[in-house]
Order: structure tokens, then C-alpha cells, then sequence
């Protein structure tokens, strides 16, 4: 193989990750993205629901207004760190993520609780409530992209 047709080898190769991480979960690159967080997504009765169990349980570590506590290692969960950390990927790999987070009985959260709690997420990072509420199944999660801002 000639020089050239390895370097535009390795130019295609190198395009795919990033391709495949705009439209498809990571957690599951099969299922293509079909909408976006700003789409309302969730229902203010989850956001409320994610309330109640945010202040029970995630509060003490990432504090009562969502600030963090990066010094030990807790991060913001309403700030435009964590919209940039999430953007690009789905629902899925965030309520993923929120169920198997608590680092001292990680998977202690079940499913329905990390739904409601990434509801009351999106809604204290400005992210605009729906009808329709966030489902509980992790193919239809991994249809919605998280996107850092609110497309034109």
C-alpha cells in the first residue's frame, strides 16, 4: 500500500470515533439519536420526584444547589462544566452513570430513581420540562443526545 493511501487510511479511521460519538450513544452505538435534551424530554412531576431524592441522598456530596464539592472529588451538577462533560452523549450514558455512581455502594440506585434524578438535573441546568416523560428504558434513553446548548 502506497504512503499516501495509508495516511488517508488513517485520516478515515480517525474521523469515525468522532462521528459515531455525535450519533450514536455510547453505551449502546447501535441506536442512532433521534432527539435532543432541549426537546423537553422529561416532566416537571419527575424533576419534582428527582427533587425529594436528590435532597435525601445526593445532596450531602454534591451539594444542596448542585455546586459540587470538586476539592473532593464531587462534581457540579448545575454549572456549565457539567453540560460541557455530558455534551455529545446520551440520556442513557447519563442515567447510566447516575445509577451506578455512588462510589460506596455503586449500583445502589435503581433505575427509576436515576430517571427522575437526571430529570431534576436538566431542569436546574435550564433544560426546559415536556410532556412527554423521560422513559426508564435504556433504548429509548440512548435515543435522546445531551447537547450542551439549545440548537438554533
Amino acid at each position: 500500500m502506497s504512503r499516501t493511501s495509508l495516511s488517508l487510511a488513517a485520516i478515515v479511521l480517525a474521523a469515525v470515533p468522532a462521528f459515531a460519538q455525535n450519533n450514536a450513544s455510547r453505551s449502546n452505538s447501535a441506536i442512532l439519536t433521534t432527539t435532543n435534551i432541549w426537546a423537553g424530554v422529561y416532566t416537571d412531576e419527575q424533576a419534582a420526584q428527582g427533587r425529594k431524592f436528590y435532597a435525601a441522598g445526593c445532596s450531602e456530596c454534591h451539594g444542596d444547589q448542585l455546586e459540587g464539592d470538586p476539592g473532593q472529588g464531587f462534581p457540579g451538577l448545575a454549572n456549565s462544566s457539567f453540560m460541557v462533560e455530558w455534551d455529545g452523549q446520551s440520556m442513557a450514558d447519563l442515567v447510566q452513570h447516575i445509577h451506578t455512581a455512588p462510589n460506596d455502594k455503586p449500583g445502589d440506585i435503581d433505575q427509576v430513581t436515576a430517571v427522575v434524578l437526571a430529570a431534576f438535573i436538566l431542569n436546574r441546568n435550564g433544560v426546559p420540562s415536556g410532556k412527554v416523560p423521560l422513559s426508564t428504558d435504556a433504548k429509548e434513553e440512548a435515543k435522546i443526545l445531551f447537547t450542551q446548548s439549545k440548537p438554533r
